[in-house]
Order: structure tokens, then C-alpha cells, then sequence
């Protein structure tokens, strides 16, 4: 029980979770770690254990890092880049042309189609406030 607050407990003080921690996200985990299984590993580790798994279940179509998207917001399509795999199925997206505050993780169901055609990452130049 006292496991399952850590995380809790930790954003309510301004801390993140360290190695082998319990986590929902990898924005729950320390600089330098990722949320796997509910478990905060090395990046690199988690990296290694999402791609193993995705390969496992026949994922060969899986969306990747810099994959340009179209995201459901409020009703409407919004372009975006995928900037994290949080999980199969799971993206941390970057919103084009809106600052990184509204950055967010989104599922499959919130993604239109597949990935569009493109180049990589672009650089980011500074973005209209407001909302997607």
C-alpha cells in the first residue's frame, strides 16, 4: 500500500520517482529513467524492453519518434509529432505550431490514420499561445 502512493507523494513534493520506483508515466521517473511495467528503469532499458515487446506482438507498423500524426482535440484533427513511446499504443505528443505546455500522452484512439508521411523532428520554433 505504502508502494502504490509513492508517486503520489513524490510530484506532491516536487520530486520524482528514482530507479525501480513505482510509476504510472515516465514523467513520474528521476532524469535518466522511464516508466515500464509500472516501474521507473534506465531509459535505455525501458527503450529495449517496449521494442522487444512490440516485436513480440507483431507490431511491424508500430508509430515511432518523429512520426507526424494528426491528434483529436476537442472535436478536430490537430497536426502533431510523436516525441515519446510511452507504451505499444501510447505516444507522448508535441502539438505543431503550440508551445510544449500542451504537450500530452495520447493513445491509438486519438489517432487519426496512420502516420503522414514526412521528415523527422523538425526544429521547433516558438509557438502561438493559446490552445491546440
Amino acid at each position: 500500500m505504502v508502494a502504490a502512493a509513492l508517486p503520489a507523494a513524490l510530484a506532491a513534493c516536487g520530486k520524482k520517482a528514482p530507479l525501480g520506483s513505482p510509476c504510472r508515466v515516465d514523467d513520474d521517473c528521476a532524469s535518466g529513467l522511464a516508466c515500464h511495467r509500472e516501474q521507473c528503469l534506465h531509459e535505455a532499458s525501458a527503450r529495449r524492453l517496449r521494442e522487444e515487446e512490440q516485436r513480440a506482438s507483431g507490431e511491424g507498423s508500430a508509430r515511432k519518434v518523429g512520426d507526424r500524426v494528426e491528434v483529436e482535440w476537442k472535436g478536430a484533427y490537430k497536426p502533431a509529432i510523436i516525441t515519446g513511446v510511452v507504451a505499444p499504443g501510447s505516444y507522448r505528443v508535441h502539438f505543431e505550431g503550440y508551445d510544449a505546455q500542451w504537450d500530452e500522452v495520447v493513445t491509438e484512439a486519438r489517432i487519426k490514420g496512420g502516420a503522414r508521411p514526412g521528415p523527422g523532428p523538425r526544429a521547433l520554433v516558438p509557438a502561438s499561445s493559446g490552445s491546440p
